[in-house]
């Protein structure tokens, strides 16, 4: 009995072996269809070509690698272009609208057709992209109904339930409304819920600032280039620091001539030098343009004070020289001072000697006058 049990299982596992072999080939075919997008190079997908298990296989994991590569929502459907609303804006996380009118006070939704907004939310992000939610809201309200399951009409004119919280209402769902609503729900339709005066006083501040630092400076431009501007009082570099002497420096090169060896630079750190000849010749210019400014503008404070200055050395040259005339007065003085004495030794000495000293015909002359005069 063994060995007809054995005679008689042989052919059962010869019979299951092609089965495992084709289990193994398909597992096969698998993962190589998931490595290579195309075995025979897309042969099989041509037309008229007849396909095999193969291709059957490598199409169905194509299909999966696509429906797992396709992580954004699916497209919306066609929506009817109909709506609820003459009037609707966003507002933060609420929608105000208008029922059957394009002015007057908006309204806070509550619901539409059962549906509170955040279920209208929740049901347009299924579709479409997710940025575009409150688009579809507005554009496609049937779109956003079916994609929620809720009811929606079916005709133009038909009637939906709206609440507010002003109430309950009755509404028609018609085309005209929403050719109407296209037209400023963008603009939120003039909404007052949508106004933020306080963010428009903000705004019209930066504004004005805006303008008032414009219009100084667009003036203060034309009025420098009519007014003529006072020139520097001393020798600048290019960014109107004024030039500095220095230790000179070897290796830094003149911004004027280009000769290496400077020996003055920017006070203000910036790289601007120059060597003694040019920083000389422009000081001479410098001083020129200065006095002359100052001479065509008397008015300016540096030259009243400049006149000053010139009046006081006036004073005090008068002054030196009137003190030099002085010293020369009392010098002459004391030489004429000195002469009679000087004199007076000579005729003691001359009397001392018994001789008389020789006397002018002018001495003479004022002795017989003297005596004249006497008798």
């Amino acid at each position: 009995m063994a060995g007809f049990s054995t005679m008689a299982e042989r052919p059962r596992a010869l019979a299951l072996r092609p089965l495992q072999l084709m289990i193994i080939v398909v597992a096969l075919s698998t993962e190589l269809g998931r490595s290579q997008p195309s075995i025979d190079g897309g042969r099989g997908d041509l037309p008229g070509m007849k396909q095999d298990m193969f291709d059957q296989v490598n199409r169905a994991s194509k299909n999966r690698n696509q429906q797992r590569m396709g992580k954004a929502p699916p497209d919306c459907p066609k929506s009817d272009k109909m709506t609820p609303f003459m009037s609707m804006a966003f507002v933060g996380a609420d929608l105000f609208v208008r029922l059957d009118s394009s002015e007057g006070t908006c309204h806070k939704l509550i619901s539409v057709g059962g549906a509170n907004l955040t279920e209208l939310r929740n049901a347009s992000l299924t579709c479409g992209p997710v940025g575009e939610w409150k688009k579809r809201i507005a554009e496609e309200m049937s779109a956003v109904f079916f994609q929620g399951g809720f009811e929606w009409v079916k005709n133009d004119n038909e009637s939906i339930e709206v609440v507010t919280e002003e109430g309950t209402f009755q509404t028609e769902v018609s085309e005209a409304k929403y050719a109407q609503m296209m037209e400023c729900w963008k603009a939120a339709c003039g909404c007052e819920q949508a106004n933020n005066p306080k963010m428009k006083i903000i705004l019209f501040s930066l504004l004005i600032c805006a303008l008032g630092g414009l219009s100084y400076d667009s003036v203060k431009l034309a009025l420098e280039s009519f007014k003529e501007t006072k020139p520097p009082k001393h020798v600048v570099s290019k960014k109107g620091h004024k030039m500095v002497e220095v230790a000179i420096q070897h290796r830094h090169i003149c911004d004027k001539c280009g000769k290496t060896g400077t020996s003055y630079q920017c006070s203000g750190g910036s790289n601007y030098d120059l060597c003694t000849d040019c920083y000389k010749a422009e000081r001479k210019k410098v001083k020129a343009k200065y006095r002359e400014w100052l001479e065509k503008h008397p008015e300016d404070e540096d030259a009243k004070k400049k006149s000053k200055d010139e009046d006081k050395d006036k004073d005090d040259d008068d002054a030196k020289n009137a003190a030099s005339g002085s010293e020369a007065g009392d010098k002459k003085d004391s030489k004429k001072e000195s002469e009679p004495e000087s004199d007076a030794p000579n005729s003691s000495e001359a009397d001392k000697d018994g001789t008389t000293p020789q006397r002018s015909g002018d001495e003479e002359a004022d002795d017989e006058k003297n005596e004249e005069e006497e008798k």
